[in-house]
């Protein structure tokens, strides 16, 4: 594995699917910020640390929310779908 890319990266909604981000140059952005640096990086990303934590991420989580796992779970567990 490449330590200059997230271990997730190519599991990852964000970067398979225009869903999560639908801006184009926001997208691009995220991806060189978080996804395609070092682990210094990509470990800070919040979609990342959500998904090591839970087991998965929720497709509304961006890399720099401010939310917390658990309330990223609250959230998600509170949506209706």
């Amino acid at each position: 594995m490449k330590d200059y890319q997230c271990p997730s990266y190519s599991d990852c909604q964000l970067v398979k699917s225009d869903n999560i981000v639908s801006n184009t140059e926001q997208k691009e952005k995220y991806i060189k910020e978080f996804c395609t640096m070092d682990k210094k990086c990509w470990s800070q990303c919040k979609r990342y640390i959500t998904k090591t934590k839970l087991n998965f991420c929720p497709d509304f989580v961006l890399p720099d929310t401010s939310l917390t796992p658990e309330e990223i779970i609250d959230k998600f567990d509170n949506e209706t779908f």
